[in-house]
């Protein structure tokens, strides 16, 4: 006998039913949560000083113990003792050498292995902060970003190597370099008040911790590249592994080294601005005095001035980096240069020609705010109404639905729902433990606002970034026109928006909203238009033979095969409007951004440490689930 096939139409119900069943779970146990939770309040925070006690007492007990226990004394202190000597003193020697040797050196140091143009480059970045009347505070960002980009290679080389030659240790330590590189740079400042007290020192050391991940990692990646083969033959000739490390993977690994150098270097000038909060002065304490005034112009200013401060450390590292004896020149002409160098050093100090000359000051950069106050006066037609209806049409009726409305059970189990359907369980229970810890910890309104921001301001700029990008990835010249613009908003220290958004839109959450999507709108540009851009021309090809339209091609072929790209362009969004919480905070934002400003403020540890885990779950969750879908829609691969 044969058995009988089963109707069609079984199938299709079954089919039907299978593909139903996952909603139908979603919707059933939203209805029972909610009418078995809907007067359960606001999560509950069994954990509210569980961990906020211990950290409040540890400070404590550091803050008294710092010049007296054994530990802190002998070890802790010499070696703070030492940074902070490191760094007044390259300080000091900066401002004893007069202005213009400095400029030279600029020029010169990336000139003597033949890099002309990043010396022009150099020098010029470093004669503009003069021009502009803020030499003194460029020397002591100098000073402490130098020293920390120093020794974040110091420890981030060694480091790096060692995991590109044994596993083991790379996979021990990439938790930690996940952690340094997630947690928001505020969070070390709490409890290095209690070690080392407020000060550049404090910045410093936060910087390096913030800065390190991208050299270890991406040194790590250039050793793997090298070539098998090459390392190979490095061993067949009889060199030792020291000998083909020096002479044949390092090398061979320099341009990813440099990248990650370079990543260190523009990391590190983003918490510039930060370090100003625990009195670290410099180029940051300018730009917060300019939002304090809301002058836009000076704030500009001295954000262009940590931007030519990073321009002159990346330009040097550079050159210190060539090591091809080839690409140098004549050591005649080096000495001629170094002599030449320390008779102006010997005439400038001999005559006092030492501090840079009064040309113009940050008032240059005044217009500026004309426009801006012109702008708010004229342009409210449209500011206002748009400002009403991102508070009152948005986020106001969004939080309170999510806390007032909807039973907090809810949330955890759609949440964790939604992370199954993108990537199974083990996806599913890290959501619903991490959203749950933050709830625990007393947190969970003030994530709940934050969440509903940072969706808000994902949303703004993913709908301009990816058309743009589509746009600029099919026209090169688009990319090209756009390119300078992009680099000014990525270079451009992220408080600096703030402020003429601020005297547009007054104080508030929309400038917070408008900065982040300023700051994070470039990443998710650049992203898709590389996604679109290498998008294989064989199915492009195929696409139009087939008699497809452009438009089709593009919404056939094109974004589809670019659509992992586009989902990494999204997460980056959505890292970097996280990374903006706290500048948000500082203009009224509310939330956890607010709850970070209070916590440095009140120098409160515990309450530093609950926003900053609030803050580092949930990016993790974000970044995880954009991740899984990324992953979902890679195209098959055959064999």
């Amino acid at each position: 006998m044969t058995a009988q096939a089963p109707p069609i139409g079984s199938l299709v119900s079954t089919g039907v039913l299978r593909r139903a069943l996952p909603w139908l779970v979603l919707v059933g146990g939203v209805v029972v949560l909610q009418l078995s939770f809907a007067n359960s309040g606001s999560f509950p925070a069994a954990l509210d000083t569980f961990l906020s006690d211990p950290m409040d007492a540890l400070g404590s007990w550091m803050r008294s113990n710092r010049r007296t226990h054994p530990f802190m004394t002998g070890f802790f202190t010499p070696l703070t003792d030492a940074l902070n000597w490191l760094i007044r003193g390259l300080e000091d020697l900066l401002l004893w050498f007069p202005w213009y040797v400095l400029v030279a050196a600029a020029f010169m140091i990336p000139a003597r292995v033949g890099m002309w143009k990043h010396g022009l480059v150099a020098a010029s970045a470093l004669l503009y902060t003069g021009l502009v009347g803020l030499w003194e505070p460029t020397m002591e960002t100098f000073a402490l970003m130098s020293t920390a980009v120093l020794i974040a290679v110091l420890i981030g080389l060694p480091f790096g190597v060692a995991s590109a030659l044994k596993p083991g240790i790379e996979k021990s330590t990439r938790p930690i370099l996940d952690a340094m590189q997630t947690v928001p740079a505020f969070v070390y400042f709490l409890p290095l008040i209690a070690l080392v007290g407020i000060g550049s020192l404090n910045a410093a050391i936060a910087t390096v911790i913030y800065a390190l991940p991208p050299v270890v990692r991406l040194t790590t990646l250039g050793i793997r590249r090298v070539s098998s083969q090459t390392v190979e033959a490095s061993r067949v000739f009889g060199s030792t592994t020291r000998q083909t490390l020096f002479k044949v993977q390092l090398p061979m690994a320099m341009p990813t080294i440099l990248t990650g150098l370079s990543q260190t270097i523009m990391m590190a000038l983003g918490i510039v601005v930060l370090a100003a909060l625990v009195g670290a002065g410099g180029l940051g304490d300018n730009v917060f005095q300019s939002l304090s005034a809301r002058r836009t112009g000076r704030g500009i200013a001295a954000g262009l001035a940590i931007v030519a401060v990073a321009m002159v450390l990346d330009r040097v590292w550079r050159s210190l980096a060539v090591l091809d004896p080839m690409q140098r020149i004549s050591r005649r002409w080096r000495l001629l240069g170094l002599g030449a160098l320390v008779v102006a050093t010997v005439v400038g100090r001999a005559f006092g020609t030492i501090d840079f000359p009064d040309v113009w000051s940050p008032n240059l950069f005044d217009p500026i705010d004309q426009v801006v106050v012109w702008a708010r006066d004229n342009l409210s037609w449209l500011t206002r109404p748009t400002n009403d209806f991102i508070v009152a049409g948005i986020i106001i009726p969004v939080r309170n639905f999510l806390t007032n409305a909807v039973a907090w059970p809810v949330l955890v189990f759609v949440i964790g729902w939604f992370m199954w359907r993108v990537k199974g369980w083990s996806l599913a229970v890290f959501g619903v433990v991490s959203v749950s810890l933050i709830g625990l910890i007393g947190l969970w309104n003030l994530s709940i606002g934050t969440l509903v921001q940072v969706t808000t301001a994902t949303l703004i700029a993913v709908a301009l970034a990816i058309p743009i990008g589509i746009w600029a990835g099919r026209n090169p010249r688009v990319e090209t026109a756009m390119g300078p613009v992009l680099d000014a908003l990525q270079t451009i220290p992220s408080l600096v928006y703030i402020i003429p958004v601020v005297i547009l839109f007054t104080v508030g959450v929309v400038p917070g909203i408008i900065a982040s999507v300023l700051y994070a709108i470039v990443p998710g540009i650049r992203i898709t238009a590389l996604g679109i851009r290498y998008v294989p021309e064989e199915s492009v090809e195929a696409s139009r033979t087939f008699g497809a339209t452009p438009r089709q091609t593009l919404f056939g072929v094109r974004i589809p095969l670019a659509a992992p790209t586009i989902m990494a362009a999204i997460n980056q969004v959505i890292m970097m409007v996280l990374a903006m919480v706290i500048i948000a905070g500082f203009v009224g934002g509310g939330d956890l951004g607010f709850e970070v400003i209070r916590a440095l403020k009140r120098t409160d540890y515990g309450l530093g440490l609950e926003v900053g885990l609030a803050l580092v779950l949930m990016a993790m969750m974000l970044d995880r689930y954009t991740q899984a879908w990324g992953e979902r829609l890679q195209p098959p691969t055959g064999n």
